[in-house]
């Protein structure tokens, strides 16, 4: 499997990179299964999702609900990437490209801030759409966890309040168009942490931890759906 530096990992997920960052190492294998495949991402304000499809020739709808200001063009030119990836202002719930567009669809803590289930399964139900036959989802969401996570959001967070984190007894029912689902969830502890570098010394402690507890408290639902 392809190995990624400490600094590509964090250009591609930015913050909590040890555990967000086991995202790339999940999907690379549905990734590698297609030679210069075609790909749409959706909620990147910092480009960091298309910057390492593109790292991996992949063709990428670069998009984000706002327009874009300098950090995914500065990321992409810095990395030489520009020329695989185009840039588009879209609604995850409504999206313009045409039925079966797509080889991948990608979105990393993004329908969270849908705030509805009504409104994520819209989102959802969208990907779908644009995918092609075969094509696969790939995604990285937060998820409502445990107590003390969800009391941990509300105080510490601006969107706590207003986010609504995935709930794992949903997940089924709201993916239930794809033929193929596989699922993981990672991260405990990190995520409390005040600093990046407190949440990488806690995201040690969850490579023990986190595996001795049920899914549902962990706070990073990772996975990949085949139309």
């Amino acid at each position: 499997m392809k190995k990624y530096s400490d600094q590509e990992l964090t250009d591609f997920v930015q913050w909590d990179v040890q555990n967000w960052g086991k995202a790339i190492s999940f999907w690379q294998p549905y990734i590698d299964q297609v030679s210069k495949g075609k790909a749409a991402a959706f909620g990147e304000r910092e480009g960091g999702v298309s910057l390492w499809l593109a790292l991996n020739d992949v063709a990428v709808e670069c998009s984000d609900y706002t327009v874009f200001e300098s950090t995914p063009l500065e990321i992409h030119e810095k990395h030489q990437v520009s020329d695989r990836i185009t840039y588009s202002q879209q609604d995850i719930t409504s999206i313009s490209f045409p039925d079966n567009s797509f080889d991948f669809v990608l979105f990393k803590s993004v329908i969270g801030a849908l705030a509805t289930k009504e409104r994520q399964q819209a989102a959802l139900d969208e990907l779908h759409r644009i995918l092609k036959p075969g094509g696969y989802l790939l995604f990285a969401e937060n998820t409502e966890a445990t107590g003390m996570h969800r009391f941990a959001r509300k105080k510490f967070t601006n969107w706590g309040e207003r986010w609504r984190y995935l709930k794992w007894k949903e997940m089924d029912q709201m993916l239930s168009k794809f033929k193929k689902t596989e699922k993981k969830s990672v991260g405990f502890f990190a995520t409390f942490g005040r600093s990046e570098g407190q949440r990488k010394f806690l995201s040690k402690i969850d490579r023990v931890f986190s595996p001795l507890v049920p899914k549902s408290w962990r706070y990073i639902m990772i996975a990949a759906c085949q139309k």
